[in-house]
């Protein structure tokens, strides 16, 4: 039936621990963006070359980290309110009014990310705009991380 000669020979197979991924569903879908990003604002906050990217990426992890920690019971509803869903000020003041372990005043690059990415969206399209400033890529990454870790250890 089969010509081919007999495969001999040892191996040694070990597997890895049974992973079981959490659903697809806020907030997991939150954090897991947030942790994905945040390797990205690493690697441009090393390089310094890149500071409108670093800037919008920065942002993007902020809002997914905070909208990670509010709808702790899978129900994002309210985070998609227009008033609500990219203020990242708006967002960080109620994750601290639901219990999470942050300042109640944002810090100061948190602040200037949310005027750089609201409207009029200096960031995205710097319409009439000259220059823009931009938070320093430390302490922020630094700080970036830590909030990424707190909304992790207290969803």
């Amino acid at each position: 039936m089969n010509n081919l000669p007999p495969i001999v020979g040892t191996a040694n197979i070990i597997l890895a621990g049974d992973f079981v991924a959490p659903p697809a569903a806020p907030p997991h879908t939150y954090l897991g963006s947030a942790r994905a990003l945040l390797n990205g604002v690493r690697v441009l906050a090393k390089a310094q070359d890149f500071p409108v990217v670093l800037a919008m990426l920065a942002a993007q992890v902020a809002e997914c980290s905070l909208k990670a920690y509010l709808p702790r019971d899978g129900n994002d509803k309210r985070l998609r309110d227009r008033a609500l869903r990219h203020n990242r000020q708006d967002l960080w003041s109620l994750a601290h009014a639901e219990g999470l372990p942050i300042p109640q005043q944002a810090p100061d690059w948190l602040l200037t990310l949310h005027q750089l990415h609201g409207t009029p969206y200096y960031l995205r399209y710097s319409t009439g705009v000259h220059g823009l400033v931009f938070p320093a890529a430390e302490p922020m990454t630094t700080a970036l991380g830590e909030l990424v870790e707190s909304v992790a250890s207290h969803m």
